[in-house]
């Protein structure tokens, strides 16, 4: 299992029925399969049925799966008013990065 991980905050916005979802976004790069990762909370009813787990209370996408499987990765909720920002510490190009085989270490 992978060692996502979520903090206090995260835990304490998500709802009773909602998980933490990594959704993957593909961005056209010419041949390359390239793509990067949104975090969001969603409805347990309202999963994807390809989505796959990553903890008890996190899923993500198959192609963001992949990725994710074998990082550690913390989640953190930052409230905005009324607004719920869920935000992982992956560096804000971290699928390109995967699909090209550079390593993440160092800078996040």
């Amino acid at each position: 299992m992978s060692p996502i991980t979520l903090s206090h905050s995260a835990r304490e916005a998500l709802r009773a029925d909602e998980v933490v979802y990594f959704d993957w976004h593909v961005t056209g790069l010419c041949c390359a399969d390239a793509g990067e990762f949104s975090v969001r909370p969603l409805r347990r009813a309202r999963l994807p049925r390809r989505a796959r787990p990553l903890g008890d209370l996190v899923y993500a996408h198959p192609t963001a799966w992949v990725h994710l499987a074998e990082l550690p990765v913390t989640v953190d909720c930052r409230p905005l008013g009324r607004w719920r920002r869920f935000r992982s510490d992956l560096p804000p190009d971290a699928g390109l990065r995967h699909c090209l085989g550079l390593p993440l270490g160092g800078n996040r």
